[in-house]
Protein backbone atom coordinates (compact mmCIF):
# COMPACT_ATOMS: atom_id res chain seq x y z
CA UNK A 1 0.00 0.00 0.00
CA UNK A 2 1.35 3.46 -0.90
CA UNK A 3 2.15 6.05 1.74
CA UNK A 4 -0.75 8.25 0.54
CA UNK A 5 -3.21 5.35 0.86
CA UNK A 6 -1.93 4.58 4.37
CA UNK A 7 -2.36 8.22 5.41
CA UNK A 8 -5.84 8.28 3.88
CA UNK A 9 -6.81 5.10 5.75
CA UNK A 10 -5.55 6.54 9.04
CA UNK A 11 -7.40 9.81 8.43
CA UNK A 12 -10.66 8.00 7.66
CA UNK A 13 -10.30 5.79 10.73
CA UNK A 14 -9.59 8.79 12.92
CA UNK A 15 -12.63 10.64 11.55
CA UNK A 16 -14.85 7.62 12.14
CA UNK A 17 -13.61 7.27 15.70
CA UNK A 18 -14.12 10.94 16.51
CA UNK A 19 -17.61 10.94 15.01
CA UNK A 20 -18.93 8.86 17.90
CA UNK A 21 -17.96 9.44 21.53
CA UNK A 22 -19.35 8.65 24.96
CA UNK A 23 -20.65 11.70 26.81
CA UNK A 24 -20.74 12.40 30.56
CA UNK A 25 -22.75 15.32 31.95
CA UNK A 26 -22.54 16.38 35.62
CA UNK A 27 -25.49 18.28 37.08
CA UNK A 28 -26.99 19.81 40.19
CA UNK A 29 -30.75 19.89 40.71
CA UNK A 30 -33.03 21.70 43.14
CA UNK A 31 -36.72 22.30 43.56
CA UNK A 32 -39.75 20.16 44.30
CA UNK A 33 -41.79 17.70 42.25
CA UNK A 34 -44.49 15.12 42.86
CA UNK A 35 -43.35 12.67 40.18
CA UNK A 36 -39.55 12.56 40.61
CA UNK A 37 -37.10 13.13 43.45
CA UNK A 38 -35.19 16.39 43.03
CA UNK A 39 -32.39 18.09 44.89
CA UNK A 40 -28.81 16.90 44.77
CA UNK A 41 -26.08 16.08 42.30
CA UNK A 42 -26.28 13.87 39.25
CA UNK A 43 -24.25 12.26 36.49
CA UNK A 44 -25.67 11.38 33.08
CA UNK A 45 -23.61 8.97 30.98
CA UNK A 46 -24.47 8.27 27.34
CA UNK A 47 -22.98 5.45 25.31
CA UNK A 48 -24.65 4.93 21.94
CA UNK A 49 -28.28 4.00 22.55
CA UNK A 50 -27.93 3.65 26.30
CA UNK A 51 -28.02 6.24 29.05
CA UNK A 52 -27.34 5.94 32.77
CA UNK A 53 -28.47 8.61 35.22
CA UNK A 54 -26.96 8.56 38.70
CA UNK A 55 -28.48 10.94 41.21
CA UNK A 56 -27.67 11.54 44.87
CA UNK A 57 -30.82 12.72 46.66
CA UNK A 58 -30.94 13.13 50.42
CA UNK A 59 -27.91 10.91 50.91
CA UNK A 60 -29.41 8.11 48.81
CA UNK A 61 -27.95 7.13 45.44
CA UNK A 62 -30.33 6.28 42.60
CA UNK A 63 -29.38 4.86 39.21
CA UNK A 64 -31.61 4.55 36.16
CA UNK A 65 -30.55 3.06 32.82
CA UNK A 66 -32.50 3.66 29.61
CA UNK A 67 -31.68 0.88 27.15
CA UNK A 68 -33.20 1.79 23.78
CA UNK A 69 -32.13 -1.33 21.90
CA UNK A 70 -33.29 -3.56 24.77
CA UNK A 71 -36.53 -1.52 25.10
CA UNK A 72 -36.21 -1.47 28.86
CA UNK A 73 -35.47 0.56 31.97
CA UNK A 74 -33.11 -0.61 34.73
CA UNK A 75 -33.49 0.77 38.25
CA UNK A 76 -30.26 -0.18 40.03
CA UNK A 77 -30.02 -0.08 43.83
CA UNK A 78 -26.38 -0.49 44.87
CA UNK A 79 -27.24 -0.44 48.59
CA UNK A 80 -29.63 -3.39 48.29
CA UNK A 81 -27.60 -4.94 45.46
CA UNK A 82 -30.74 -5.33 43.40
CA UNK A 83 -32.15 -4.16 40.07
CA UNK A 84 -35.66 -3.74 38.71
CA UNK A 85 -36.17 -4.32 34.99
CA UNK A 86 -39.18 -2.56 33.46
CA UNK A 87 -40.02 -3.25 29.78
CA UNK A 88 -40.86 -0.16 27.77
CA UNK A 89 -44.03 -1.83 26.49
CA UNK A 90 -45.49 -2.01 30.00
CA UNK A 91 -44.99 1.74 30.43
CA UNK A 92 -46.47 2.41 26.99
CA UNK A 93 -49.67 0.70 28.10
CA UNK A 94 -49.89 2.93 31.18
CA UNK A 95 -49.27 6.07 29.14
CA UNK A 96 -52.08 5.16 26.77
CA UNK A 97 -54.55 4.77 29.64
CA UNK A 98 -54.08 8.31 30.91
CA UNK A 99 -56.37 9.88 28.30
CA UNK A 100 -53.94 12.47 26.95
CA UNK A 101 -55.02 15.02 24.34
CA UNK A 102 -52.90 16.86 21.79
CA UNK A 103 -49.60 18.15 23.16
CA UNK A 104 -48.78 21.73 22.16
CA UNK A 105 -45.10 22.52 22.81
CA UNK A 106 -43.07 25.58 21.79
CA UNK A 107 -39.41 26.47 22.23
CA UNK A 108 -38.62 30.16 21.56
CA UNK A 109 -35.07 31.46 21.23
CA UNK A 110 -34.29 34.72 23.05
CA UNK A 111 -31.45 37.24 22.70
CA UNK A 112 -29.96 36.27 26.07
CA UNK A 113 -26.84 34.11 26.25
CA UNK A 114 -24.83 32.64 29.13
CA UNK A 115 -21.65 30.72 29.78
CA UNK A 116 -22.22 27.69 32.00
CA UNK A 117 -19.46 25.24 32.93
CA UNK A 118 -17.28 26.92 30.32
CA UNK A 119 -19.84 26.34 27.56
CA UNK A 120 -21.76 29.11 25.79
CA UNK A 121 -25.52 28.69 25.51
CA UNK A 122 -28.58 30.65 24.44
CA UNK A 123 -31.66 31.04 26.61
CA UNK A 124 -34.95 29.75 25.20
CA UNK A 125 -38.46 30.15 26.60
CA UNK A 126 -40.38 26.90 26.83
CA UNK A 127 -44.12 26.35 27.03
CA UNK A 128 -46.13 23.14 26.79
CA UNK A 129 -49.82 22.51 27.33
CA UNK A 130 -51.28 19.05 27.68
CA UNK A 131 -55.01 18.32 28.13
CA UNK A 132 -55.62 15.01 29.90
CA UNK A 133 -58.00 13.11 32.12
CA UNK A 134 -56.80 11.16 35.18
CA UNK A 135 -59.61 8.67 34.53
CA UNK A 136 -58.54 8.04 30.94
CA UNK A 137 -61.95 9.23 29.70
CA UNK A 138 -62.70 12.86 28.84
CA UNK A 139 -66.03 14.54 29.58
CA UNK A 140 -66.45 13.02 33.05
CA UNK A 141 -65.80 16.19 35.03
CA UNK A 142 -62.14 15.33 35.64
CA UNK A 143 -60.54 16.99 32.62
CA UNK A 144 -57.32 18.87 33.34
CA UNK A 145 -54.86 20.97 31.41
CA UNK A 146 -51.22 20.53 32.37
CA UNK A 147 -48.99 23.53 31.74
CA UNK A 148 -45.20 23.36 31.65
CA UNK A 149 -43.35 26.68 31.40
CA UNK A 150 -39.87 28.03 32.03
CA UNK A 151 -36.51 28.63 30.41
CA UNK A 152 -33.63 26.50 29.16
CA UNK A 153 -30.15 27.53 28.05
CA UNK A 154 -29.17 25.45 25.01
CA UNK A 155 -25.68 25.03 23.57
CA UNK A 156 -24.84 24.11 19.99
CA UNK A 157 -21.10 23.88 20.73
CA UNK A 158 -21.02 21.63 23.80
CA UNK A 159 -18.63 18.63 23.74
CA UNK A 160 -20.35 15.44 22.60
CA UNK A 161 -23.40 17.27 21.27
CA UNK A 162 -23.95 14.98 18.25
CA UNK A 163 -24.08 11.82 20.36
CA UNK A 164 -26.19 13.55 23.01
CA UNK A 165 -28.73 14.57 20.36
CA UNK A 166 -28.63 11.18 18.66
CA UNK A 167 -29.52 9.39 21.91
CA UNK A 168 -32.43 11.67 22.78
CA UNK A 169 -33.86 11.48 19.27
CA UNK A 170 -33.69 7.68 19.29
CA UNK A 171 -35.24 7.54 22.77
CA UNK A 172 -38.08 9.88 21.81
CA UNK A 173 -38.74 8.01 18.55
CA UNK A 174 -38.97 4.77 20.55
CA UNK A 175 -41.47 6.22 23.05
CA UNK A 176 -39.23 6.44 26.13
CA UNK A 177 -39.81 8.79 29.04
CA UNK A 178 -36.87 10.42 30.84
CA UNK A 179 -37.44 9.48 34.45
CA UNK A 180 -38.32 6.66 36.78
CA UNK A 181 -40.82 4.42 34.94
CA UNK A 182 -42.58 3.66 38.21
CA UNK A 183 -44.00 7.19 38.22
CA UNK A 184 -46.04 6.34 35.12
CA UNK A 185 -48.15 3.97 37.22
CA UNK A 186 -50.23 6.93 38.43
CA UNK A 187 -52.37 8.88 35.91
CA UNK A 188 -50.91 12.26 36.90
CA UNK A 189 -47.37 10.89 36.86
CA UNK A 190 -47.96 9.38 33.41
CA UNK A 191 -49.23 12.69 32.03
CA UNK A 192 -46.27 14.56 33.53
CA UNK A 193 -43.86 11.99 32.13
CA UNK A 194 -45.29 12.42 28.62
CA UNK A 195 -45.14 16.20 28.88
CA UNK A 196 -41.55 16.14 30.15
CA UNK A 197 -40.51 13.68 27.44
CA UNK A 198 -41.93 15.91 24.72
CA UNK A 199 -40.23 19.09 25.93
CA UNK A 200 -36.96 17.18 26.48
CA UNK A 201 -37.12 15.99 22.86
CA UNK A 202 -37.59 19.53 21.58
CA UNK A 203 -34.76 20.86 23.74
CA UNK A 204 -32.34 18.14 22.62
CA UNK A 205 -33.14 18.85 18.97
CA UNK A 206 -32.01 22.47 19.47
CA UNK A 207 -28.89 21.79 21.55
CA UNK A 208 -27.54 20.52 24.87
CA UNK A 209 -29.41 21.82 27.91
CA UNK A 210 -26.84 23.53 30.15
CA UNK A 211 -29.39 25.04 32.53
CA UNK A 212 -33.16 24.71 32.84
CA UNK A 213 -35.87 26.05 35.11
CA UNK A 214 -39.19 24.31 34.65
CA UNK A 215 -42.54 24.90 36.30
CA UNK A 216 -45.35 22.35 36.03
CA UNK A 217 -48.94 23.16 36.95
CA UNK A 218 -52.41 21.90 36.12
CA UNK A 219 -55.89 23.39 36.20
CA UNK A 220 -59.44 22.08 36.04
CA UNK A 221 -63.00 23.09 36.90
CA UNK A 222 -64.13 20.35 39.31
CA UNK A 223 -63.15 19.91 43.01
CA UNK A 224 -61.53 16.57 42.16
CA UNK A 225 -59.59 18.22 39.34
CA UNK A 226 -58.34 20.74 41.87
CA UNK A 227 -56.95 17.93 44.00
CA UNK A 228 -55.05 16.46 41.06
CA UNK A 229 -53.76 19.94 40.21
CA UNK A 230 -51.95 20.05 43.55
CA UNK A 231 -50.34 16.68 42.81
CA UNK A 232 -49.04 17.96 39.48
CA UNK A 233 -47.44 21.17 40.77
CA UNK A 234 -43.63 21.09 40.43
CA UNK A 235 -40.64 23.41 40.16
CA UNK A 236 -37.30 22.01 38.97
CA UNK A 237 -33.98 23.79 38.37
CA UNK A 238 -31.11 21.84 36.78
CA UNK A 239 -27.62 23.23 36.08
CA UNK A 240 -24.77 21.47 34.28
CA UNK A 241 -21.48 21.66 36.17
CA UNK A 242 -19.36 19.85 33.59
CA UNK A 243 -19.41 18.02 30.24
CA UNK A 244 -16.72 15.54 29.21
CA UNK A 245 -16.18 13.26 26.23
CA UNK A 246 -14.41 9.94 26.75
CA UNK A 247 -14.95 6.21 27.01
CA UNK A 248 -17.54 4.99 29.53
CA UNK A 249 -17.30 1.34 30.56
CA UNK A 250 -20.06 -0.75 28.91
CA UNK A 251 -20.84 -2.59 32.15
CA UNK A 252 -22.15 0.63 33.70
CA UNK A 253 -25.29 0.12 31.62
CA UNK A 254 -25.95 -3.47 32.71
CA UNK A 255 -27.10 -5.15 35.92
CA UNK A 256 -23.97 -5.76 38.04
CA UNK A 257 -23.00 -9.39 38.59
CA UNK A 258 -24.57 -10.93 41.68
CA UNK A 259 -27.42 -8.42 41.94
CA UNK A 260 -30.93 -9.71 42.55
CA UNK A 261 -33.13 -8.94 39.52
CA UNK A 262 -36.84 -8.19 39.68
CA UNK A 263 -38.76 -8.10 36.41
CA UNK A 264 -41.80 -5.85 36.19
Amino acid sequence: MSANKILLSVALATAAASAHADVTVNTTTSGNASFIDVGGTGVISIKGNRQRSDQAVGGKNQALVIDIDGRRFLNIDDKKKSATVTPLDSIADELKKVGVGTINATLTKTAQSKTIAGVQCTVHDIRLSLPFSPTGQTGQGMDLNMLLTGTVCLSTTAPGLADYQKFYKAAADSGFIFGDPRTAKSPTGAAQAKAYAEITRKMAEAGMAMESEINIDASGDSPMAGMFSKLAKSHIVTTVTGVTVGDVAPDKFDVPAGYKVKNK
